[in-house]
């Protein structure tokens, strides 16, 4: 009988069943892509995440392959959150509690480096994302509207729909109630893929009504398998080069921290915190930060032997 073991673990929160569940595999050398996708599949999250041993461990000193239930994925914020809270709670890589440590991550999307700190005994993991670059909504704004069910008096008035190299495309919209009142169309944003392969749609405002809370945001990415997200870090982390390169921030600051939300509408909110560095008024640095909290610890079976013949 093939078995390994695998942990559930909520991001983005410390309060189980809230935030952003992912599946995290810490031991995944021996399986292969198929067997990845297969897992995946079976958790049915939006991210499983596999930890391996670097393929140069000269530069890196890990490597994270993320999946969600139908494809492999260049990045994923909080089932990388999600795969070194399970480390630090099995004490892989000699991680110990109030020992601060860094990482060098191998992934699709380059390196990326990992801090774990620890906050009230608990880690608290940040790390890198690539600097987002934005570019003009490649159709008719008014598609983009009738895919996402919102009108176009709903869109923010300071910036425009804009898309990054990842496809991701950013929609800022005025307030609380047109995001929450949202009504995608699942198979017009499929289409948006095919004609533009644009794989995910962020939905976001800036009126939270919190003082301490910078933005709300909805996550759509039914070309990814996965209708609507809870809470996204690959979004937020952007969102902060959004504001920026649309004017949005003030223009003599060089440091830059965010905290913002999602997941309200769908039953499971978290919190994550967005950090920036700029120079000469371009992001030079964004780091996304978060804790989490096992919320499963077992064993799936990957195949069984039936002892004889019929």
């Amino acid at each position: 009988m093939n078995t390994i073991r695998i942990k559930q673990v909520d991001a983005f929160t410390l309060k189980p069943f809230t935030g952003n569940p992912a599946g995290v595999v810490l031991d995944a050398d021996h399986l292969s892509t198929e067997e990845m996708q297969k897992i995946a599949n079976e958790m049915n999250l939006a991210e499983t995440v596999f930890v391996l041993k670097p393929q140069n461990p000269e530069e890196a000193d890990a490597r994270l392959r993320w999946f969600t239930p139908t494809q492999e994925v260049d990045l994923c914020g909080h089932a990388t959150i999600a795969a070194f809270h399970a480390m630090a709670e099995t004490g892989k890589f000699d991680l110990e509690v109030d020992e601060n440590q860094s990482f060098l991550v191998e992934t699709r999307s380059g390196i990326l480096t990992v801090d774990v700190e620890w906050k009230n005994m608990l880690p608290y993991i940040k790390f890198s994302l690539p600097v987002a670059e934005f570019f003009p909504f490649p159709d008719d704004i008014a598609v983009l509207c009738g895919a996402l069910g919102l009108s176009q008096i709903e869109l923010s008035k300071n910036a425009k729909p804009q898309i990054t190299r990842e496809g991701y495309c950013f929609v800022p919209v005025r307030d609380a109630d047109s995001l929450m009142s949202l009504d995608p169309n699942m198979e017009l944003l499929k289409k948006m893929y095919e004609r533009h392969e644009i794989t995910a749609f962020a939905v976001v405002t800036t009126d939270t009504g919190e003082k301490n809370m910078d933005w709300h945001m909805r996550f759509f990415a039914p070309a990814l398998g996965v209708n609507e997200d809870h809470v996204t870090g690959s979004a937020h982390g952007p969102m902060a080069v959004y504001l920026l390169y649309n004017g949005l921030l003030d223009d003599d600051k060089k440091y830059f921290s965010f905290t913002a939300t999602q997941g309200q509408s769908t039953g499971r909110p978290g919190t994550i915190t967005i950090n920036m560095t700029v120079s000469d008024g371009v992001a030079d640095e964004v780091l996304i930060a978060g804790q989490a909290v096992t919320v499963m610890d077992g064993t799936m079976i990957m195949s069984t032997q039936i002892p004889g013949k019929l």
